[in-house]
């Protein structure tokens, strides 16, 4: 793919091209994601009001980056970014 896009380019008159390739998540990236927002879920104050911002979440080996917004102990929604180890 990528060479057939360089190929294309070249053959257009482009100088260079920039090639954008799609980010696979890999089955066990999700299930540490879906395992660590079960952790935040049993964290938070009121699970109800639980926003996750799924374009932030990020696995880097067994550590979870969310972000996520839920309402404090006196009802205040806060936006929180957590980085939570699992298994």
């Amino acid at each position: 793919m990528r060479k057939i896009a360089l190929i294309l380019g070249l053959v257009l008159g482009f100088a260079s091209v920039h090639v954008i390739e799609p980010v696979v998540a890999v089955a066990d990236d999700i299930d540490k994601i879906i395992k660590a927002k079960e952790i935040v879920k049993k964290m938070v104050n009121y699970p109800d009001t639980l926003q996750f911002h799924n374009l932030y979440t990020k696995v880097n080996g067994n550590t979870v980056t969310l972000k996520f917004t839920a309402k404090n102990a006196f009802g205040v929604p806060e936006t929180h970014v957590m980085d939570i180890k699992v298994n």
